[in-house]
């Protein structure tokens, strides 16, 4: 995926560097561990073109890579990513699906 940056230049980022997708005030962001960027588009193109590959609709406020998080802090009803330094919510209809696959995901050992 190419993003632009603040000076007009853009920059390549690949799938497995994306945390998540989030939307604020009519305006899409790529959250990376590197920084956030903003997109052309809409989540549900997002969720369309990135659903297939391990991208999940937790609320509908963002589109997250399963794959990067980190864990889930469900007083506060969050994934954490890059060691909790990032989070996205996660919706109530969401909140068991998304403990169902963290505690069915491998740990790295």
């Amino acid at each position: 995926m190419r993003v632009l940056l603040n000076d007009g230049s853009s920059l390549s980022i690949g799938e497995e560097d994306i945390l998540y997708f989030s939307n604020h005030k009519n305006t899409i962001f790529v959250h990376t561990k590197e920084g956030e960027f903003v997109l052309p588009t809409t989540l549900s193109d997002l969720y369309a073109a990135y659903g297939g590959i391990g991208f999940e609709r937790l609320d509908r406020s963002n589109v997250v890579n399963i794959g990067n998080i980190d864990g889930y802090d469900s007083e506060r009803k969050i994934v954490l990513f890059n060691q909790g330094e990032q989070f996205a919510t996660v919706s109530e209809s969401n909140e068991a699906r998304i403990k169902k696959y963290l505690s069915t995901r491998p740990t790295d050992a």
